[in-house]
């Protein structure tokens, strides 16, 4: 990782600079090990105080981190930890949207392996959800199909124009409509 420095009115030392070498570093192995990185850090002096900016170009993201402090080491140390945990925010973040969800609840194989195997819990049968509340309007047969088919459902719920009788038009598996009247 190529690290620039820019330093106006603040300096750190070559001994300061080897320990942040480690941190960028460390923030490089986060990031893509394989790809060579570049930072830019920025030394800005305010009064008594001094402000370190931290600029890291990685995995289609520009990252930026400022801290200020008394002194330029310290603050540059302070950027770098903020750094590094966005750092891990952004590639968790990557990873999770790239991989198939089929694969986001799934263990790695050591660790399905040194795990102990308990058999999941079956459900005792088959979950019954509450739906709205529906107010079934009246409507025409033709009217029904159209509703069914606009809204992409596999049954509309309506009250016959005709007989005044609660009806249900269903989508069966095999395409074709079944209508099921209700006795009132």
């Amino acid at each position: 990782m190529q690290v620039h420095y820019t330093e106006r009115y603040a300096k750190i030392s070559d001994v300061e600079k080897k320990k942040v070498a480690r941190k960028f570093s460390k923030i490089h192995r986060i990031l893509s090990a394989n790809r060579d990185l570049e930072a830019h850090v920025v030394f800005s002096k305010s009064g008594s105080n001094v402000e370190s900016e931290v600029t890291l170009h990685a995995l289609h993201h520009t990252l930026v981190v400022t801290d200020r402090n008394g002194d330029a080491f310290t603050a540059l140390n302070h950027a770098l930890t903020k750094l590094e945990k966005q750092a891990v925010k952004n590639k968790d973040k990557l990873i999770e949207t790239r991989r198939p969800s089929r694969q986001r609840g799934d263990l790695s194989p050591a660790v399905a392996a040194v795990l102990p195997k308990v058999a999941p819990e079956k459900p005792k049968g088959n979950r019954v959800v509450a739906a709205a509340k529906m107010v079934s309007k009246p409507l025409t047969m033709e009217e029904a199909r159209i509703v069914l088919d606009q809204k992409d459902r596999d049954q509309v719920t309506f009250r016959d124009i005709e007989s005044g009788r609660t009806c249900v038009l269903l989508r069966r598996r095999d395409g074709n409509l079944e209508l099921i009247e209700m006795k009132s």
